[in-house]
C-alpha cells in the first residue's frame, strides 16, 4: 500500500453493541437524579427509545429522551449515564459485534490506519477500545465530538484537513455515519448489522450484512480508486 488509507469507524453499533446495558445505565442515572430532586417525574425510557437515539451526540440524546427537563438536568443525566456505561463496559457488559476481534487486527496488519469517528463521549469510546484490547489497532490521533467539534461530520472534515488526505472510508451503521460521508464526499460502507438494521442506510452501494464482509468491501473501494461518495 503506497499511500496511507484511513478507515474512519463509528463505534456503537459498528464495533460494539451496548444494547444490553443501556437501560441499566440510565436507570442508575435517573435514580441518582431523583434522589437529588432534579428529575422527580422522569420515567426510564425503553430500550427501543434509547437505541433510536444512538449515533447522536450525548446532549442530543438527552434532549430527545427528556425534552421536559431543564438543560442543566439533562447534562447531569448524560454525564451520569456515561459514567455508568463506562463502569459496565469495564465489567465486560455489552458485547463486541461478531467478527470485530478477527477483522480489526487484519485491517491493521494490512497497513490501514484506523480512526475513531463517533459522536460518543471520549470516555465511553476509550473504555470500549481499552476493555476489548482494541486500542493498539487504532491511531493515537483520534478526534471526538468535543470542543469545537460538535458532531461526526465535523470530525471527518477535520480529519481530512489535518491528514491532508481524501483517502478516508467512513464505516458505520446509522444515518449520521452516512451523512458524515456524504457531506465530506467520502466512500461509505454501511453496516446493516447495526442498531437500525439496513433501514437508514438502504440504497448505498457498499453494505455489509456482517462485520467480516467489511474487509472485502474496503478492498473493492481501494481497487476502484474511487475516493468520493457514491
Amino acid at each position: 500500500m503506497n499511500e496511507k488509507i484511513f478507515l474512519a469507524f463509528d463505534i456503537d453499533g459498528t464495533i460494539y453493541d451496548a444494547g444490553d446495558i443501556l437501560e441499566e445505565a440510565f436507570a442508575e442515572a435517573i435514580l441518582l437524579c431523583t434522589k437529588q430532586g432534579l428529575c422527580k417525574e422522569s420515567v426510564l425510557p425503553s430500550k427501543e427509545s434509547i437505541v433510536a437515539t444512538l449515533g447522536f451526540p450525548i446532549d442530543k440524546i438527552c434532549s430527545m429522551l427528556f425534552p421536559h427537563l431543564p438543560r442543566e438536568t439533562r447534562d447531569y443525566l448524560g454525564q451520569k449515564w456515561t459514567e455508568n456505561l463506562v463502569y459496565l463496559i469495564k465489567d465486560k457488559k455489552g458485547k463486541l459485534i461478531e467478527g470485530v476481534e478477527e477483522v480489526i487486527p487484519q485491517l491493521f496488519n494490512r497497513g490501514y490506519e484506523l480512526l475513531v469517528a463517533s459522536n460518543g463521549v471520549r470516555a465511553y469510546i476509550e473504555a470500549i477500545l481499552f476493555t476489548y484490547n482494541l486500542t493498539q489497532f487504532f491511531s493515537p490521533f483520534s478526534l471526538y465530538a468535543e470542543g469545537d467539534l460538535s458532531n461526526k461530520s465535523e470530525i471527518i472534515a477535520e480529519y481530512k484537513k489535518i491528514l491532508k488526505s481524501s483517502k478516508i472510508i467512513m464505516i458505520g451503521d446509522r444515518i449520521t455515519d452516512l451523512d458524515a460521508a456524504r457531506l465530506n464526499n467520502l466512500p461509505f460502507i454501511g453496516c446493516a448489522f447495526g442498531h437500525a438494521g439496513a433501514e437508514e442506510i438502504s440504497g448505498q452501494k457498499f453494505i455489509a450484512s456482517k462485520f467480516t464482509e467489511i474487509l472485502d468491501l474496503i478492498e473493492s473501494i481501494v481497487k476502484s480508486n474511487s475516493w468520493f461518495f457514491i
